[in-house]
């Protein structure tokens, strides 16, 4: 699980420098290893930190979307 963490943290740090592109795949990758493998227990963070970097590629509206979804997860999961 701490894996998926690592690729969002990757994938944010990516975009920031300007490597939009890629920092935009290890997001995804990130995301759909939470969801394919259910781990609720990094969710929160994970979604969370996605935000960073969804909102370069993806309309704000769908940013605001996983924002909500990760602090969902988050309370869930006790963080």
């Amino acid at each position: 699980a701490m894996y998926a963490i690592g690729f969002v943290y990757f994938g944010s740090i990516l975009a920031s420098i300007g490597n939009i592109k890629d920092g935009y795949r290890f997001v995804k990758l990130a995301k759909n290893i939470v969801q394919r493998f259910g781990y609720k227990d990094v969710a929160g963070e994970v979604l969370f930190m996605s935000t960073h970097t969804i909102g370069y590629v993806e309309p704000i509206q769908s940013t605001l979307e996983c924002y909500l979804e990760g602090y969902t997860a988050a309370l869930e999961a006790g963080d």
